[in-house]
This record gives structure tokens, C-alpha cells and sequence, in this order.
């Protein structure tokens, strides 16, 4: 039924403001207008640059603040040239760099936020994070626009990128972790091997050692395939 705002009640416009938040059929913004960097020339820069072990790329479907359009884009890299400490933030703002006062801006927060022992990282590993952030209108906090507002559909932006990228380190950390096992098994079956080998033939009273290099030689490929296994790919966790 039709009604005059001026004569709803106050639980009345609870209720409309309850059903508002929960609809989900709004027309999604038109984001024909902005300039993102796009997935593979990111990827590519970070490649670049920094020559990871591992590096990851997202960009967020369009979303709005205020009637604002605006795009997050994200990458996470690890290894390679980039150096310990991290991880090291590099934040954009419609293809600029914010250089200062990183420390109130909204990735920051998201990064700090975030439980990096849930993804395998752990102490202070070489890898960095990339934002950029498109829009009409960033919401810069002061005039100087070097940081940006923690704008709240931004910052859930924000984090299901760093959610889903994080995810993908992990599974690269898993393996690599694994990878790692399987060498030091590798270098103590190498060392100890050739002396269970001598020990056995001269207890099953034989002059000839059984051919043990087969077996070394066996390790290393089973090695290499757990490096070279590619990620796959996850869904980001939508979060309320």
C-alpha cells in the first residue's frame, strides 16, 4: 500500500529500513566509467618488479558507497626479490600511489586485522600486498588524499580480496611446505642409505651391494611435482 513517509511510524520505518539492508535486487553500479588496472597487467607489474615464487591477482566486481562506483583491485606476491619484514603494503588510489600516512588508511586496517597464522604465515616472511582502488570518488580522509576512509563497503571490499588471495598463499604455503619435507627426507635417506646398504651385505654375507641409487634417484621427482602443482582456485568467503 501507498503511503507518505511523513506518516509512517517509527516501527514502521525500521521495518522499511530492515527490508532495504536485506534486498538484494538492486541494479549493480554501472562501472563503465572508471579505470581499473585489470588482472593481467597487475600481475605482470608485481612479475616485474619484485620476480616472486608466488604471486596472485583479483579484481572485485563493482560495488557502490554513497552512489559512488568503484573497484577494488588486489595482488599478494611472496619470495623472489621482495624482502623480509613483511608484509609490505603498496596502496593506489585511481592508478596513484599513496605514499604517506599509510597507517590510518582502510587496507592498512584490513591487513593489520588479519590472522596471517590462519594462512601459514608466520614470524616476518617476504611478501607484499597490492591494493588499488578505483572510483569516481575515493573518500579520502584528509586534503592531502593520502589515505583512504574506512568507508564500510569499501572495507568489505577489501578484505573478501584479501580473504580470497590469502587463501591462495596458503595452499602455495602448504606445498612449499611439503616440498620442504620431502627434500630433508631426500638428504637422510642420501646419507644413511648407502650405510644400511653396506651393513646388509656384509650381514647376508655378500660381496656386492644392491643398486640403492634407484631408490635416491626416485625421490627427486616426487619432489619437484609437489612444487610444480598448480593452485586451485577458491570462492572468497562472502562475509555479513
Amino acid at each position: 500500500p501507498e503511503k507518505r513517509m511523513g506518516t509512517l511510524t517509527n516501527q514502521e520505518l525500521v521495518n522499511l529500513s530492515d527490508s532495504l539492508q536485506k534486498f538484494d535486487d538492486f541494479m549493480a553500479p554501472d562501472s563503465s566509467c572508471l579505470a581499473p588496472l585489470g588482472e593481467s597487467p597487475l600481475e605482470k607489474g608485481i612479475k616485474k618488479f619484485f620476480n616472486p615464487d608466488f604471486v596472485a591477482v583479483v579484481q572485485r566486481p563493482a560495488s557502490a558507497y554513497s552512489g559512488f562506483p568503484f573497484i577494488v583491485e588486489m595482488g599478494i606476491a611472496y619470495g623472489g626479490d621482495i624482502k623480509s619484514g613483511g608484509p609490505h603494503v603498496y596502496r593506489y588510489a585511481n592508478r596513484i600511489p599513496l605514499l604517506y600516512d599509510e597507517g590510518s588508511d582502510v587496507v592498512l586496517k584490513v591487513v593489520n586485522d588479519t590472522d596471517w597464522g590462519r594462512y601459514k604465515v608466520k614470524g616476518e616472511p617476504p611478501f607484499i600486498i597490492v591494493s588499488h582502488i578505483c572510483s569516481t570518488r575515493i573518500p579520502y580522509k584528509t586534503a592531502g588524499k593520502e589515505n583512504v576512509a574506512d568507508r564500510q563497503e569499501i572495507e568489505r571490499e577489501l578484505r573478501l580480496a584479501l580473504q580470497f588471495l590469502s587463501r591462495k598463499l596458503a595452499a602455495f604455503m602448504s606445498k612449499k611446505g611439503q616440498a620442504e619435507m620431502a627434500k630433508k627426507r631426500a638428504n637422510l635417506y642420501a646419507k644413511y642409505i648407502p650405510m644400511i646398504a653396506e651393513f646388509c651385505t656384509e650381514l647376508a654375507g655378500k660381496k656386492k651391494e644392491p643398486n640403492y641409487k634407484k631408490i635416491l634417484d626416485e625421490l627427486e621427482p616426487a619432489e619437484v611435482k609437489s612444487e610444480e602443482k598448480p593452485v586451485e582456485e577458491e570462492k572468497p568467503i562472502e562475509s555479513k
